[in-house]
């Protein structure tokens, strides 16, 4: 179930919501941090990018390792022949708001979606800043 205050209308997501919980524990999208709920990852990501693509308001960076996962990247884990996760973070840099967690992906739908994110992310990081030429 996509919550409607992920999609649009006033940034009142709640502190700890259907997929995402707050690592401040406040409610609101501005300023904030928020950790995907265990076993609810895929669902979180596929909840804010339905068709896996992202766009200058909101992308992901995998393999991010730090305090919350791994480097292996997408290949490393789809190669592999046991579920491993892998480390992502979304930025909503107009918000000031991060999300993060580990993703299982189980099957090569999953893969494919990971990896069509991934692709839409790094183009869409690419034309920040840059104006639009006709």
């Amino acid at each position: 179930m996509i919550e409607p205050s992920l999609i649009s209308g006033p940034i009142t997501w709640p502190k700890d919501g259907s997929f995402w919980k707050s690592s401040f524990d406040r409610d609101g999208g501005h300023v904030n941090i928020f950790g995907a709920k265990e076993g609810h990852e895929m669902e979180a990501l596929r909840a804010l990018f339905p068709d896996g693509k992202a766009d200058e308001m909101n992308f992901v960076l995998f393999s991010t390792s730090g305090v919350h996962g791994s480097y292996r990247t997408i290949e490393d884990v789809e190669e592999s022949e046991e579920l491993d996760k892998i480390t992502f973070l979304i930025i909503q840099p107009r918000l000031l708001c991060m999300r993060y967690g580990n993703v299982t992906p189980k099957n090569a739908e999953d893969f494919a979606f990971l990896k069509r994110l991934r692709a839409s992310s790094l183009e869409a990081v690419s034309t920040i800043g840059i104006e639009a030429r006709p």
